[in-house]
Order: structure tokens, then sequence, then C-alpha cells
């Protein structure tokens, strides 16, 4: 019995399939105002809505960046005390003895 019911669903599913063919369900729509149609040596006209959200999205990205940069400087300079350059040697410097 459960040959008959996948043999009928095969059938059900190839006709479905047949019947579709002659109509335009193989043609995608992107949405209204997506699709750009091309241009020849010319910049694409953008809608408002998509330069809106990008500028959006990396304003959000920088103000990210800034405030973490802020107020966790370790993740860029280390996690170590930064070395006073008073404290240094001529030695470790690598300048020569005053010979006097």
């Amino acid at each position: 019995m459960s040959s008959l019911g996948r043999v009928v669903s095969v059938l059900r599913s190839g006709t479905y399939v047949l019947r579709q063919a002659g109509t335009k369900s193989g043609l995608r729509s992107a949405g209204s105002d997506s699709h750009v149609g091309p241009r020849y040596r010319q910049m694409p006209c953008v809608a408002k809505k998509p330069i809106f959200q990008a500028e959006l999205l990396s304003g959000f990205m920088w103000f990210w960046i800034l405030w973490h940069f802020w107020h966790t400087p370790e993740a860029v300079f280390g996690h170590f005390p930064y070395p006073d350059p008073s404290q240094w040697t001529d030695e470790e410097l690598g300048i020569p003895r005053d010979e006097e």
C-alpha cells in the first residue's frame, strides 16, 4: 500500500510541474524598487532607502569601534603597563658613552 501512495504522490507532483510549465513561475522578482537595469558606463540609480540603511549601519559600526577603543584601549595597546622612557639607560637606547 505504501508503494501505491508513493506512485500517486510522484504523479501528482509531475502533473503539477507540467501544468506550471506554461506560466511565468520561473520569473523571479526582487521587489518593486530593488531592480536596477544595466547602464553602459554610468553609475546605477540607487533608491534613498538603501543609502540610508548603509549610512546608518556604517555610523553604528564607527560608534561601536570608537566606543570600545575609548573604553577598552588595552585591546589595541596590549595588557601591559606602558614603559616609562625616562628610566631607560643610554646602553639600552644604544647611545655610546661620552669620552671626556
